[in-house]
């Protein structure tokens, strides 16, 4: 019983350093964007028994970069709860985020526990879950929380050399909810199949022959195999859809076509570099606390490289191969967005520690499990001024305000429901009207825009001040040639094209 209780000590102290989470970005509002939008879209239609995708968002596919014409089901099918208690109550969203956070929290220590010291491994966690990064993501509702998650609880099981059924159905369960939740997801997979591939070819160079009968071999072998499956059964069974994804992605490899690598990883290495310093980041005005907060993430940076150097010379695992994955993604992928290297951030963060460990093993008399937690107050000390921010202050330019619920009620009253309207955030529309709603396609000319709104009979293009006015000025103004135009609350005008 002491020994059951001694492993609980762990937990216990991660719960209570938990409760602060819940204090912090908490708001009844969200951020403008509209990724939000369409999974709570989604969620609502779960909630009330109706097909996930039937949104009521257009989806344009002269612009596929924009928005894909549906998200995975994973993330709506985990909001729709809260969904249908509280509506959509952006303060019940903030606080499942939370929620989500602190058991990310407890999903961290057991994969750094694996690796490190019980304190170490606490600290490791607690950076984490209290980066300005992961603290901003809370009051977004984004599927960026809840696949870091499962990523995390999957790097940490299969970090085990008893690969058991059970075992192997749990590592399954955790890829598919990942990958269910955000399809980058699919990379921890690849980087599966990448692994299995370098076992093989160790044992066949060592032993001169394919092991064909290895433990790990054939486990993972199902891993992948299961993962695949399960995921095109919920695709294409479970919860198909009419019109797929996949034209969303093709955009991309099409124009990676055309695409000179060598400038673009020039141009964006710099920019991955920025991606990892900046978990290690805090927004301070205070001067001392700048110079700290520069020095934190150069060393942050620095040590994250190294540490994944040193790892890869010791030996090549799956969070190498995965780190590595990750990154490609972050150099060559044309958006640019910190969400994009979430998944890898547990191994960022064990490879600064691997780094750090070797700076305190050379110290003398050092005891690193002190070192390590001075290191970790100090940091948080240092991002004090922001947490302070975060539990008194409300994000500005955030949605839904007075002006805002006026223009939607309008157009939910006053616009009929096979009427579409062209909007530059038509999934954000849509959520709050109902009504049906498109892009714009900034990839082809304006002219080219009207002849399609034409043949689609597009009937009105709302504009909002201050929101890609230009573009939309340009075409109403020298293309479109509105027939009639009203102000429907302050910065909405609302255009009848015929």
């Amino acid at each position: 019983m002491k020994i059951r209780l001694k492993s609980c000590y762990p937990f216990i102290i991660l719960l209570l350093l938990s409760i602060p989470l819940f204090f912090l970005n908490i708001s009844d509002r969200h951020g403008w964007g509209d990724d939000f939008a369409q999974y709570i879209k989604e969620a609502l239609n779960i909630a009330n028994g109706v097909p996930f995708y039937q949104s009521n968002y257009i989806y344009n596919a002269l612009n596929p970069e924009y928005s894909p014409p549906q998200y995975p089901p994973g993330f709506p099918l985990l909001l729709w709860p809260v969904i249908k208690l509280w509506g959509v109550s952006f303060i019940a969203l903030c606080y499942f985020n939370t929620v989500l956070l602190a058991l990310l929290l407890l999903a961290l220590y057991t994969y750094f526990s694996k690796h490190t010291s019980t304190t170490i491994a606490i600290c490791l966690s607690v950076l984490i879950c209290y980066s300005q990064v992961l603290l901003e993501l809370k009051k977004d509702v984004l599927a960026d929380t809840p696949c870091l998650l499962f990523i995390t609880l999957y790097m940490s099981f299969r970090n085990t050399t008893d690969f058991s059924w059970r075992r192997i159905g749990t590592l399954i369960l955790f890829a598919v909810f990942a990958i269910q939740c955000r399809s980058q997801a699919i990379f921890v997979i690849a980087a599966e199949g990448i692994y299995l591939c370098l076992r093989i070819a160790g044992i066949l160079i060592r032993e001169r022959r394919i092991a064909l009968k290895n433990p790990e071999i054939i486990a993972l072998s199902y891993v992948i195999a299961g993962t695949i499956l399960v995921n095109f059964i919920l695709d294409k069974i479970i919860f198909p859809t009419p019109v797929s994804t996949s034209a969303f992605y093709n955009s991309f490899f099409h124009r990676a076509q055309s695409w000179n690598l060598k400038n673009i990883a020039n141009d964006y290495t710099s920019y991955l570099f920025s991606k990892i310093s900046i978990f290690f980041n805090y927004n301070v005005h205070n001067g001392y606390r700048r110079a700290a907060v520069a020095f934190i993430s150069g060393m942050g940076l620095s040590f994250v490289l190294l540490g994944f150097i040193i790892n890869v010379s010791r030996r090549i695992r799956l969070e190498e191969i995965f780190f590595a994955i990750i990154c490609m993604l972050i150099i060559f992928y044309p958006c640019r967005d910190t969400r994009y290297i979430l998944p890898a951030v547990p191994m960022m963060f064990l490879y600064f520690y691997t780094t750090m460990h070797l700076v305190l093993q050379g110290i003398k008399k050092n005891r690193p499990d002190i070192s390590f937690t001075l290191l970790t107050v100090f940091i948080l000390g240092v991002g004090f001024e922001y947490f302070k921010s975060a539990a008194t202050e409300l994000t500005p330019g955030t949605i839904l305000q007075e002006r805002d619920k006026v223009a939607m009620k309008y157009i939910t009253t006053h616009v009929s429901d096979h009427d579409i309207i062209v909007f530059s955030k038509p999934r954000m529309l849509t959520l709050f009207t109902n009504k049906r709603c498109i892009v714009t396609a900034w990839q082809i000319s304006q002219e080219r825009n009207k002849k399609i709104f034409d043949s689609m009979q597009v009937k009105y293009l709302l504009l909002l001040e201050g929101m890609d006015n230009e573009y939309f000025k340009t075409y109403l103004h020298e293309v479109q040639h509105p027939v009639d135009s009203v102000v429907i609350a302050q910065g909405y005008t609302l255009y009848s094209l015929r």
